[in-house]
């Protein structure tokens, strides 16, 4: 009875060793996978098979506007695995760094593991979109992500389209104040700098007339010649007509 039992309780073990051996195979397939596969050509790689292929196509032409729109890569992954010793969110930076090198990138991730979204953005689109923005489209993808009542396809189809329209967003606002003069504001702008302009040309035109005038009259004072009446028949017309004498005169 007891060899009978130890027989049983060690096939148990085998068996339960064979599946967590190919529970640990498969798990460092799919962790080989997405450490070796190339960059994929539309921006998609997938070994969850979420996708059909219309939506596959549909979502491969979002990323390839936003990319234009962006000026840089955009990747999607989506695994079935957590891969060994990393994070989602470093395994994610690992990849957007083999793909993409230095340029600028953007690389989303679905770990299916733990149904949640890691994002990987590149230094240079850290330092072109404000921190707390990035920050805020992370929160919003893992929150949808976490609405288990649509499907893995409908899920990672709204995420990816939502953080399409806030990035477009952070890119127009960003384009704006680069400028001096936003378009639309182009034409008062000019007009006001024209008046603005004219202004100060005519008044230094009025300040040098003035200045000419001033000094053309400085040149000579003379008193306007008066007409004095000749007072009681006094010498020459009375023309004197006071006298003030601070000593006496002379004897």
């Amino acid at each position: 009875m007891a060899r009978e039992t130890f027989h049983r309780l060690f096939a148990l073990f085998s068996s339960l060793g064979k599946i967590l051996g190919i529970g640990g195979l498969v798990a460092t397939s799919a962790m080989a996978a997405i450490d070796s596969v190339p960059a994929p050509a539309d921006g998609i790689y997938d070994d969850t098979r979420a996708f059909s292929d219309a939506s596959r196509q549909a979502l491969a032409q979002e990323i390839r506007g936003l990319a234009t729109d962006l000026k840089c890569d955009v990747w999607l992954t989506a695994t079935s695995f957590s891969t060994g010793g990393l994070t989602p969110r470093r395994q994610a930076q690992a990849t957007r760094i083999r793909w993409s090198g230095d340029k600028p990138a953007l690389l989303l991730a679905y770990d299916r593991a733990t149904n949640a979204m890691a994002f990987s953005f590149s230094p240079d689109l850290w330092a072109r979109y404000p921190a707390t923005s990035l920050a805020t489209i992370g929160l919003e993808a893992n929150r949808a992500i976490a609405d288990t009542k649509l499907t893995l396809e409908e899920r990672l189809t709204t995420i990816v389209h939502q953080v399409a329209k806030r990035l477009r967003e952070l890119e127009t606002v960003r384009l704006k104040q680069s400028v001096w003069f936003p378009k639309e504001e182009r034409l008062s702008t000019m007009l006001l700098i024209g008046i603005l302009l004219g202004g100060a040309l005519l008044a230094a035109i009025l300040g040098m007339i003035s200045r000419a005038r001033s000094h053309a009259s400085g040149e000579q004072l003379l008193f306007p010649d008066v007409t004095v009446s000749t007072r009681f028949g006094a010498p020459f017309g009375g023309g004197l007509i006071a006298e003030i004498r601070t000593q006496p005169p002379a004897r």
